[in-house]
Parts: C-alpha cells; sequence; structure tokens
C-alpha cells in the first residue's frame, strides 16, 4: 500500500462527507472548479505524497475539495463518488503492484 492509496481514500471519505445539499445558498462550483482541484489532489497526491513536507499542502487541497464538493451539484458529486467507487478507492488493498498504481494514476487522470 502506497501514500497515494492512502491518500485517495481519504478524499473518497471527504466525497462521502460533502455531499452537496439541495437548496443550498452560497457560492455554487463548476464541474471546472471540482475537476481541477481534483486533478490538483491527485497530481500533488501521486507525485509527493509520500514526502511529509507536503502534508500541509495536501491538507489545504483536501480541504479546498471538501468546500468544492459541498457546493458542486449532486450530479457531478455522484460522478465524482463512481469513478473512486470503480477504481476500488473506497477500500484500501495492500495487494495493488507499482504497475497497477500507475495505471490507476493514468485512469484517474482520463476521469478527470
Amino acid at each position: 500500500m502506497t501514500a497515494f492509496e492512502i491518500l485517495l481514500n481519504k478524499f473518497y471519505e471527504t466525497i462521502e462527507e460533502n455531499e452537496p445539499k439541495n437548496g443550498q445558498i452560497g457560492e455554487r462550483h463548476t464541474s471546472d472548479d471540482l475537476f481541477t482541484m481534483i486533478h490538483k489532489f491527485i497530481d500533488t497526491s501521486f507525485i509527493h505524497g509520500h514526502n511529509l513536507k507536503y502534508k500541509n499542502i495536501i491538507s489545504d487541497l483536501l480541504e479546498k475539495s471538501a468546500n468544492i464538493l459541498q457546493n458542486t451539484n449532486h450530479e457531478d458529486w455522484s460522478m465524482v463518488k463512481y469513478k473512486f467507487v470503480e477504481n476500488d478507492l473506497h477500500i484500501i488493498r495492500r495487494d495493488r503492484g507499482k504497475a497497477e498504481i500507475v495505471t490507476l494514476k493514468m485512469k484517474l487522470d482520463q476521469a478527470f
């Protein structure tokens, strides 16, 4: 199990905890905002997830993602959740090989 997988699992928890509320008043975010933030989180986690110097940056990206998830439309939120479940990121698997992690990163890049 890699730091990247753990961080993606943490992101899935953030998705679950930040489902948009119907009728919520406030700043609404677009699909582009959401997907850009997810992409930044994935890239940073993949490249620097193992480096403790990036702990605060990753935490900030996670917090910003939570805000955007709460203020996006429900369809985008559902699609993001589905993509994470589809790639088994809602559970922590201990048996992924290095090549499988790289493939996972590429699949997520294409999804978002």
